[in-house]
C-alpha cells in the first residue's frame, strides 16, 4: 500500500525544489558574467582591427596616389626627352624654339608633380609604419585573447554541467510533487523574483514581502492542512517542523 504523503511532507519537498531552483537561478546568472578582462580585451581588439583598417584603407590610397603620379611622371619624361630630340632635328630655329618650349611646359609639370609626390611618399611610409605596428599589437594580443577564451569556454562548461546534474536533481524532486502545487509554485515563482514558497517569520510574517499575516491564516498554514498563500504577494506560506 502507498501512503500518501502528507501535505507538510509535500511543501518539503517544494521547498527542495526550490533550493534546486536558486542554485540553477545563480549558476545561470554566473554563466553570463563574461570576465572583464576578456570583454576589455576583446574591445581592444575590435578598436585595433579597426584602426588597422583604417590605416590600410589610407595606404592603398596613397599607393594609388603615388602610382598615378609615377605614371603620369614617366609619361612626361618620355615626352619631354622626345621634344628635346625634335628640338636637335629642328630644320628651322622657330620650330627648335616650339619643340623646346614644349620640353620647358614638361619640365615645369614634372617638377610640379615631383613636389606633390614626395610628401605623399612620405606620408605613405609613415602609415605604412603605423600599419605595421596595429599589426603587431595583434598579433601579440592573438595568444592572450586565445587563452582567456579557451578559459572562459572552461568556465562555461563546468557550469553547464552543474546545471544539467541540478536540474536532473531537481526534476527527480518534483516529479514526487502534487502537480498542481508545483505549478502554483512555477507560476508565483517566475513572478516574485524567484521565491515561490517561503516561511512565515515570528509566526507573523510573510518570509518573501515581510507583510504582517492575518491569525486566521498563520493558524491555517501551522495547522498544515492545505496550500495557504500570502494575501498580498501570493507567495505560498509554509513552516517546517
Amino acid at each position: 500500500m502507498v501512503v500518501k504523503p502528507s501535505h507538510a511532507e509535500m511543501l518539503a519537498k517544494l521547498n527542495d525544489v526550490q533550493k534546486h531552483d536558486l542554485q540553477l537561478d545563480n549558476l545561470k546568472q554566473e554563466r553570463k558574467a563574461t570576465p572583464p578582462e576578456l570583454i576589455n580585451l576583446r574591445e581592444k581588439q575590435a578598436e585595433l582591427n579597426k584602426q588597422h583598417q583604417q590605416k590600410r584603407q589610407e595606404q592603398d590610397e596613397l599607393r594609388r596616389q603615388v602610382s598615378k603620379n609615377e605614371l603620369e611622371l614617366q609619361s612626361l619624361q618620355a615626352r619631354r626627352k622626345s621634344a628635346v630630340e625634335a628640338s636637335l632635328r629642328a630644320s628651322s630655329s622657330k620650330e627648335a624654339s616650339q619643340y623646346q618650349n614644349q620640353g620647358l611646359q614638361f619640365s615645369t609639370r614634372i617638377q610640379e608633380l615631383e613636389d606633390d609626390t614626395l610628401p605623399l611618399m612620405e606620408q605613405l611610409e609613415e602609415v605604412s609604419g603605423a600599419a605595421e605596428a596595429l599589426a603587431g599589437e595583434l598579433a601579440e594580443l592573438e595568444p592572450i585573447l586565445q587563452k582567456l577564451i579557451e578559459d572562459e569556454e572552461a568556465r562555461v562548461a563546468k557550469i553547464d554541467a552543474g546545471i544539467r546534474s541540478l536540474s536532473r536533481a531537481r526534476k527527480a524532486v518534483a516529479e514526487t510533487i502534487d502537480a498542481t502545487l508545483l505549478k502554483h509554485y512555477e507560476q508565483v515563482r517566475r513572478s516574485r523574483r524567484g521565491l515561490g514558497l517561503v516561511k512565515i517569520v515570528s509566526k507573523q510574517r510573510c518570509g518573501g514581502c515581510n507583510v504582517k499575516l492575518p491569525i486566521y491564516v498563520v493558524q491555517k498554514v501551522l495547522k498544515g492542512t492545505g496550500t495557504t498563500r500570502c494575501p498580498s504577494c501570493g507567495r505560498i506560506l509554509w513552516q517546517d517542523e
